[in-house]
């Protein structure tokens, strides 16, 4: 499972803000984005999206989305 946390450095250690749910000694692999990075890289791929989505209606787009909440809810239904 992969999660993001806002965490804070304070005398060598990560500090959690919020409550992170794992177990005790497990191993994870942190990468560390700056807020400005993370801004940055979300305002990339936003871009991108909004690039590719402008080819289909907006019409398009909601049977689209309707279709994949069916698709999901049919496979939660089947475990």
């Amino acid at each position: 499972m992969s999660q993001t946390i806002d965490a804070i450095y304070e005398n060598g250690v990560f500090k959690p803000i919020k409550k992170v749910r794992l177990k005790d000694k497990q191993q994870v692999q942190i990468q560390i984005l700056s807020k400005d990075d993370w801004q940055k890289r979300f305002d990339k791929a936003l871009k991108s999206i909004r690039g590719k989505a402008a080819r289909f209606s907006p019409q398009e787009i909601n049977a689209d989305i309707d279709e994949a909440i069916k698709d999901v809810r049919k496979k939660k239904r089947a475990c």
